[in-house]
């Protein structure tokens, strides 16, 4: 039986001495594994199909369980994502995060659309790298179920502009006022910065964001990010 769906590589691994089982996210199936012959060979004409951050329309061939790609037609390959080092450690976390929370042909169509609107902002625009990513990842957890809560102080709702207090149980942040002793206080620099961004703007201090955000799926989700740390480390 023939399928088509259209697709991004998040990851390979090799299969015998050409080819590879490729991890695609698609829209139509959500994450599918399937293999792709020759592409290890120089010349092979479905290559460029077989890399991380290709954005194609697949055709597969279902036998059985197993699916082998016949064809394949680029839609973008984000190369610029290629050419700046943080650029391409914030597409490759956006990657893993698909990888680590988009279960096997589970279908999310709002998930597959925040992927690809983050990594055209990362390839082809001016716009702060992180801040993007920031962007991305509150959009993303939110869609996966365990959103952020910045509105303000989840308890009083009011604003917070002094001091923030951060429970990583709820996800929600607290003022001084309401703040009895559970979670950590973090820089009102982070709270601002994420608020801002959850807002659509770019913010300096994205990577105080970020390394909020890599503390809430550590101790949260136990899910570690391996692009994300070298973005936010020291």
């Amino acid at each position: 039986m023939e399928e088509k769906a259209r697709g991004i590589v998040l990851s390979f691994s090799p299969y015998g001495e050409n080819d590879k089982i490729l991890k695609i996210f698609t829209l139509e199936y959500g994450i599918l594994s399937a293999r792709i012959k020759g592409v290890k060979k120089s010349g092979a004409k479905l290559k460029f199909a077989a890399e991380p951050f290709c954005f194609a329309e697949y055709v597969f061939m279902k036998t059985g369980e197993k699916r082998t790609v016949v064809s394949a037609s680029l839609i973008d390959s984000f190369y610029p994502l290629r050419e700046n080092m943080d650029k391409y450690f914030c597409g490759a976390t956006v990657l893993d995060f698909l990888r680590k929370f988009c279960k096997e042909e589970m279908v999310n169509p709002s998930l597959f659309l925040a992927a690809t609107d983050a990594l055209k902002k990362l390839a082809y625009t001016v716009a702060d790298e992180r801040s993007v990513l920031c962007g991305f990842l509150l959009s993303a957890l939110a869609i996966s179920g365990y959103a952020l809560n910045i509105s303000g102080c989840f308890s009083c709702k009011k604003d917070i502009s002094k001091k923030a207090f951060f429970d990583v149980n709820s996800g929600g942040f607290l003022c001084e006022d309401c703040f009895s002793g559970f979670g950590r206080e973090i820089n009102i620099s982070t709270f601002l910065a994420l608020k801002n961004i959850s807002e659509g703007n770019s913010d300096k201090n994205a990577v105080l964001a970020l390394r909020l955000i890599d503390y809430f799926m550590v101790y949260k989700l136990e899910t570690e990010l391996k692009p994300l740390k070298e973005l936010i480390k020291e």
